[in-house]
Parts: structure tokens; sequence; C-alpha cells
């Protein structure tokens, strides 16, 4: 799984001193952006050859609360790549407790929204991330 190290900031905090369900999808994102960096394929190389990753579906479960200046790990990897789509699997950890999980479907398209296959590059790339939910 690719690891990606978060802290929290004070804005991202709701009144009640948590932080906001809303930025939970803010980091898994930050954290697929840097997988795929890593992986050799950044969102902007892909933007100009010509195709977009765009999120399908999200299921997020929050599971325990992250705090102010709290460091989180987000681990991410790919479960199942499809012709034209990719499921992500995602876990948020803070010490040894499980913050928050997402399972994240994106699909490929083109700039003009039409659903395409992904390119090879890409898929070599991303078969880097292929991990099972166990991990």
């Amino acid at each position: 799984m690719h690891e990606t190290i978060i802290k929290v900031r004070f804005n991202e905090l709701d009144a009640y001193g948590h932080v906001n369900h809303s930025n939970y999808l803010h980091y898994f994102e930050e954290a697929r952006i840097s997988a795929m960096d890593k992986a050799g394929k950044s969102i902007d190389q892909l933007l100009n050859e010509g195709f977009l990753l765009v999120v399908a579906q999200i299921e997020t479960r929050f599971l325990a609360p992250a705090h102010l200046s709290d460091s989180l790990l987000i681990e991410s990897g790919i479960t199942q790549i499809r012709r034209a789509s990719a499921q992500w699997f995602q876990r948020i950890t803070k010490g040894k407790t499980v913050v928050a999980i997402q399972n994240t479907r994106v699909g490929c398209t083109t700039p003009q929204g039409k659903p395409c296959k992904f390119p090879n590059e890409l898929q070599q790339a991303i078969k880097e991330l292929l991990v099972t939910k166990e991990k």
C-alpha cells in the first residue's frame, strides 16, 4: 500500500474539535494523487495526454475522530482494475487506531467526459498499486 502522511490543521476542524467529515475526502484524494505520482503517472501528465480520472463512486466509513495536530497515515491501493475504471481501497490510521476507510471507484474519460479505456502506460503504472483489502 502506498503511504501518505497528513497533519491535521486548525481550519479542518468542526465546532466539536474533530476533523470535519468533508475533509476526509480531501485527505483520501491527496493520497490517491500521491500514489499515482509515485507510480509514475501524475494527474498533470494524464491531462496533457488527453485523459481524466474522475470519481464515480465513494463509500466512506468514519470509525474514530481525528483532532488538531494529529498525524494521520493514509494507506492507498487499488483492489480492482477494469478496462476504464479502478477500485481504490484506502485507510486512515492514527497510531494503531483506524480513523476512516474508503472505497472509491475512479473512471477514465476523455476531456469531453466520454468513458475511455485506460491508456497502456497508465495500466502498467497502476499495477504497482494493486493490493488486497486485507493488507
